[in-house]
């Protein structure tokens, strides 16, 4: 599930992606940013960065998979896990 962050993020990367299309400047794209967004705006060198990776296609406005744990995992090991863990704490509580 996408945080309000990656919604976010999307929404500005994809409006600079639509005004790359037009090509338009970055340094314009910028400028509109910070006046629809009034705060929470990219920074200039951001803005640049996407345009020129847009431009080249070697980007896409989605974020890339990274490493790390997921934010979630279901597996039949986690759920067995659960099950015991869940089992023990039963009967913990029952013996109080």
């Amino acid at each position: 599930m996408a945080s309000k962050d990656d919604n976010f993020n999307l929404k500005w990367r994809g409006y600079i992606e639509f005004r790359t299309i037009l090509k338009i400047q970055p340094v314009h794209i910028f400028s509109e940013l910070q006046e629809i967004l009034c705060v929470d705006y990219p920074s200039r060198s951001t803005v640049e960065r996407w345009a020129a990776r847009l431009r080249s296609g070697d980007a896409d406005v989605t974020d890339l998979p990274r490493s790390g744990r997921p934010v979630s995992a279901t597996t039949s090991e986690n759920i067995a896990l659960l099950k015991v863990w869940s089992w023990k704490t039963s009967a913990l509580l029952s013996i109080n």
